[in-house]
């Protein structure tokens, strides 16, 4: 079997150190003709870096390393001069940004065999453009432009501070743009402070969702099974399963990234670690904590069970307001959550957001309940692995009342909101982290109903009170939340539940079952 490239992000090491490269030539093509300067988000981990060191290789007319490749008799490879700035090779938390870019500057510089005679950051920039440029326009390639921002995102002067230099620093693009530029691509996690630091360029083209480049980065289904079937063959051994049983763990788990609602994507590094160590894990959380984006979800009060089903416009996913963070942004941008649909109109693009897949839904999940219970993430899973489950199979509503209560009395006084979405909240990701398929704020024809868990034999109705448990009830028979399901061959529990602001608990519930 062919090496996998896990953190490979160099085409050229790459290649001749023979790993395997899933051929995205054909769409790199396209993106070199899309426009002179472009902008690309993309989640980390999305294969970005490697994007544009095989985009240098290419300008650098090196044709040798795309033997065998869609695109090798497709240009005629006359080479131009390369500026690939990464910002992970900056130190800016020790140092002013403004002294690391000179820094990095002169790097760069001595990597082309120059020395420059500016003294400041800016001029430095200016004048290894204008000396790359001596003989043929270059060729600019920038790999996570946004990395000094979202590094420091709660350390909002800093930022502000980054801004500024960072606009400061491409503003030397405005005059260079015509004369010495030929190609330019910026890539990042984030838009934030897109607006603001590329303000000067007036033609930078986004196609983070333009159609033609949705699948540019990660792999579709096909070149999953075209180009890793020999692993796929070896996980089908090791778990016994049919390839068809398997592709179908493996789609539920890691497929689903979408920037049109149509083509699924894998993320490369998830799906080479699964590959590689054959084990169903959550592999590209475990690279990164969202702790900055829980904190901000609790801040707006937004509650855990309004992250499914989510519309928004393409405005609201391209906010970029480094002094206004829209959550929603953020967790879109960042790839917690992702296209689930779009549905296009004269009005402008709609897109439906949610959970990728398995792995980030229940990663994200827990971190949310930790955060709420304020306990790591152990001593949730002891919690949710106790008698839950059993007592919502065997129908013992006192008993999942019990646990629930214990679940709730664990939480600090500090933690607590007291509203009804906190409690309703709590309760929807400790049954989602538990495997039910339950669905909040479902709404029929006469209202909302807060929480419906369907299982094998049972589908139970929620209603949570800050009042009592037969105000609850009776709002789940007047409203007639039972009628949808009466015909579904299953038995049908109403479940009020009422929580109480002193004792911060469920203090009172009544069930009764339909027949």
């Amino acid at each position: 079997m062919q090496k996998l490239p896990i953190g490979i992000q160099d085409f050229r090491s790459l290649r001749e150190e023979g790993y395997l490269y899933v051929d995205k030539t054909a769409e790199i093509l396209q993106l070199m003709n899309a426009g002179k300067f472009l902008f690309l988000s993309r989640p980390r981990r999305f294969g970005k870096s490697l994007l544009l060191t095989t985009l240098a290789e290419i300008y650098r007319g090196n044709r040798a390393l795309f033997a065998g490749l869609w695109i090798e008799d497709q240009l005629d490879w006359q080479p131009r001069p390369v500026l690939l700035i990464n910002f992970n090779a900056l130190n800016y938390r020790e140092h002013a940004l403004a002294d690391a870019l000179a820094g990095y500057m002169d790097e760069l510089a001595a990597d082309h065999g120059l020395t420059l005679a500016a003294g400041d950051y800016k001029g430095k920039f200016r004048e290894l453009i204008e000396r790359l440029a001596d003989n043929a326009k270059i060729v600019l390639l920038v790999d996570e432009y946004d990395k000094p921002i979202t590094d420091l995102l709660e350390q909002e002067q800093r930022v502000a501070e980054h801004v500024d230099t960072l606009k400061n620093f491409y503003s030397v693009l405005k005059s260079a743009e015509a004369a010495q530029i030929h190609f330019a691509l910026f890539t990042g996690v984030s838009k934030y402070g897109k607006i603001s630091i590329f303000s000067d360029l007036n033609n930078l083209i986004d196609i983070t969702l333009d159609g033609r480049f949705a699948t540019l980065l990660g792999y579709t289904e096909q070149e999953l099974v075209d180009n890793f079937g020999d692993y796929i063959d070896r996980l089908c051994r090791t778990f016994q399963s049919s390839r068809a049983e398997m592709m179908e763990q493996i789609r539920f788990w890691y497929n689903g990234y979408s920037w049109n609602g149509e083509q699924r994507l894998y993320v490369p590094f998830s799906t080479m670690i699964f590959l590689t160590q054959q084990s169903f894990a959550n592999h590209w959380f475990a690279t990164a904590t969202p702790s900055f984006l829980v904190k901000l979800l609790k801040q707006h009060q937004i509650p855990a069970y309004a992250l499914e089903d989510l519309t928004a416009d393409s405005q609201m996913l391209d906010s970029a307001d480094v002094n206004n963070l829209s959550v929603l942004s953020m967790l879109f941008q960042t790839g917690y959550l992702t296209v689930k649909q779009m549905h296009r109109s004269f009005r402008g693009d709609q897109y439906m957001l949610g959970y990728p897949n398995h792995e980030v839904a229940q990663s994200f999940q827990q971190h949310l309940l930790t955060s709420y219970l304020d306990a790591n993430l152990d001593r949730v899973s002891t919690i949710l692995l106790g008698n839950l489950e059993r007592t919502l199979h065997d129908r013992d509503l006192a008993g999942f009342m019990t646990v629930l209560q214990s679940i709730f009395a664990t939480i600090p006084h500090h933690l607590f909101l007291p509203q009804e979405a906190y409690y309703h909240s709590v309760v929807y990701l400790v049954l989602k982290l538990l495997g039910f398929a339950v669905y909040a704020e479902r709404f029929t024809n006469l209202g909302r109903i807060d929480a419906v868990l369907e299982m094998q034999e049972v589908v139970y109705i929620i209603e949570f009170k800050m009042s009592t448990a037969d105000t609850a009830l009776d709002q789940i028979r007047d409203k007639g939340y039972a009628q949808p399901y009466l015909g579904c061959g299953k038995s049908i529990i109403l479940l009020g539940i009422a929580f109480d602001k002193a004792s911060r608990n469920i203090v009172d519930w009544k069930a009764e079952t339909v027949e």
